[in-house]
């Protein structure tokens, strides 16, 4: 299957499971796609609202993704439908997902290794989506701060994206 064959598929069945999960998507003015979804969820302490944010890079490097991450976590916090802060009933999770062609081996390494940033109520985590080898690469690991939330992080990623 052809590079863009395959991320054009891979891309639309990721949409549809959000979708089918009350996930609303649509395309944005910074991004390729934005899924948003907010509700009640009381293993978060409140509402929580999640975010899957796509975007396509010809070649990607940690710091690209490193500040696509930051860009991502920012239109989330900007674009989240409550007026509450985080930690006040309401929480923010952002999932940046780069589409690549070319990923290499360090920095697909350092994606699985390296822990995302640390925020109050909210969090953001580098997913990468490498269709030539049909891969996706993100955190694997459990940090001490928010391990609580990791494994259900983890399961997102592969029930909508892998």
């Amino acid at each position: 299957m052809e590079y863009q064959t395959r991320k054009d598929y891979w891309l639309q069945n990721a949409l549809q499971r959000l979708t089918a999960d009350g996930f609303v998507v649509r395309p944005d003015n910074l991004f390729k796609v934005v899924a948003h979804r907010s509700r009640f969820e009381l293993s978060k302490f409140g509402n929580s609202e999640t975010f899957f944010i796509f975007h396509e890079f010809d070649g990607t490097d940690i710091n690209l993704l490193r500040r696509f991450s930051a860009d991502a976590f920012n239109h989330a916090m900007q674009s989240k439908s409550s007026s509450l802060p985080c930690g006040l009933f309401e929480s923010v999770w952002c999932f940046a997902v780069a589409i690549s062609h070319n990923i290499d081996d360090m920095t697909a390494q350092t994606l699985r290794t390296e822990a995302p940033p640390k925020h109050w109520s909210a969090g953001q985590l580098s997913v990468c989506y490498d269709a030539p080898r049909h891969g996706l690469y993100y955190f694997e690991q459990t940090p001490l701060w928010g391990a609580a939330y990791y494994a259900g992080f983890r399961k997102q990623i592969q029930k909508y994206l892998g």
